[in-house]
């Protein structure tokens, strides 16, 4: 089933589960997904340039040696922050390609998946689909060639997957997926904007829908009945 409501999806609410306790401290059993989702937090309120090391040992509750130990310099930190906020938006993105059963579905849920997380990140952590200099630098080149490939291969899953609507015959033949696939990576990056300027999560949901109707996806009973023996 797509991910529809208001609140959290599956796979969204399984990653915040997992990163809303206290990282624990000492060597080995530091939580690395909870270290980074608050140097996130603070990244979002300060900035690449203005997150001082007091401010991530202050919001992560581990001491300067623990985190250098397990991360490096300041920089590093927030650089390891980034690719972990990337890294989670483009696995929210994917996990629905995989699992959803017909491909409208699969683009469907995520595209409203994005909506979820976006309400549940802090603000400016829209690493995947956004260019901030708030939270990049443009001089950071290796972040944003690391953002571009991350890109690119989110685009080669949604194409994929569509190709293989076209194959089962919910899509038509004549669909152009890598256009459609670049159509859909768009819109991902609209809807942050769109999330960041206060829109009604029920509107953006009545949107996506729209959007994926018009792609020209066959209904799954339709599909079905061509498949069932004479």
């Amino acid at each position: 089933m797509p991910f529809t409501g208001d609140g959290p999806g599956e796979h969204l609410q399984s990653w915040q589960n997992n990163t809303e306790t206290r990282p624990r401290r000492g060597g080995n059993n530091l939580d690395r997904p909870v270290v980074l989702r608050k140097a996130m937090e603070v990244l979002s309120a300060k900035g690449f340039s203005k997150a001082s090391i007091a401010d991530l040992t202050t919001a992560t509750g581990l001491g300067f040696g623990a985190l250098c130990k397990a991360f490096g310099a300041r920089d590093e930190i927030l650089r390891a922050a980034i690719r972990f906020c990337a890294d989670t938006e483009a696995s929210l993105a994917r996990e629905p390609l995989f699992v959803s059963p017909t491909g409208r579905e699969a683009i469907l849920s995520m595209l409203e998946e994005n909506v979820r997380l976006r309400r549940h990140w802090p603000r400016h952590c829209g690493c995947l689909f956004t260019f901030n200099a708030f939270v990049v630098p443009p001089d950071e080149a290796e972040l944003h060639d690391f953002l571009a490939e991350s890109r690119r291969s989110l685009s080669k899953h949604i194409r994929a997957r569509l190709a293989r609507s076209v194959r089962e015959g919910e899509l038509p033949a004549s669909a152009n997926c890598e256009a459609l696939a670049n159509l859909c990576l768009t819109l991902l990056s609209g809807l942050t904007f769109r999330v960041l300027d206060g829109a009604p999560p029920g509107l953006l949901f009545r949107s996506i829908e729209l959007f994926v109707d018009a792609l020209g996806f066959r209904a799954r009973r339709t599909i079905l009945a061509k498949k069932a023996p004479n």
